[in-house]
Formats: C-alpha cells, structure tokens, sequence
C-alpha cells in the first residue's frame, strides 16, 4: 500500500507531503497505481522547478517508493497552487481505486 501524509506548517497551510510503498495492485512494471502516483509525483517537482522559484527539498527512493517534496513555504503563489493540484490527483487515484492501495493522511509540523 502506499501511504502520502501531507505536510501542514503552524498556520495549516499544506507545505508538502511524503509518500512511502507500493500499491501492489499488479506485478511491478504493470501496476497502474503507482504509474498513476509516480507521474503525479515527478510532474510536481519538475512542474514547481520549470515554473516557478519556489525553493523545495524533494527526495525519490525508488526501491522503496519513498518520495517527499516540501516548499519552502507557501508564499509562491504557482507553487501552492501545483502542490494542491498533484495532492487532488492523489485522492482522486485513492478515491477510484480506495484505500486497500493508497492512503492519504494529515499531520503538522
């Protein structure tokens, strides 16, 4: 299963997220869920970098799944709004396909 926990900062404005796992939902190299977040992941972090000027960190392991992209902060307007845009494609993906294969949680920082 993967597992995305989005990233709020004191004022709970969403500055990020981490995901962690496979979905597991076909073989690796056929499973569709994590095609489906992985383009969704890697499209925020080139999107934010082509873009914008938003400084970010973003980390990729790829065996594992792991993936993390946290703004600096969310006075970048374009920035904010990518953000936002990959994470309703991520409950979208978790909507359709439901929570046995993608999980989608809070915390704060």
């Amino acid at each position: 299963m993967i597992t995305v926990r989005i990233i709020r900062d004191a004022s709970n404005e969403k500055i990020g997220f981490r995901s962690a796992g496979h979905a597991e939902f076909d073989d690796p190299g056929r499973d569709i869920i994590c095609a489906a977040v992985s383009v969704l992941e890697l499209n925020l972090a080139n999107s934010v970098s082509e873009f914008t000027d938003a400084e970010f960190s973003c980390e990729i392991g790829e065996e594992e799944g792991n993936f993390s992209f946290i703004l600096s902060s969310r006075e970048n307007r374009n920035a904010a709004l990518l953000l936002d845009s990959c994470l309703l494609g991520l409950e979208a993906v978790s909507r359709e396909y439901g929570s046995n294969y993608l999980t989608i949680s809070d915390q704060e920082v």
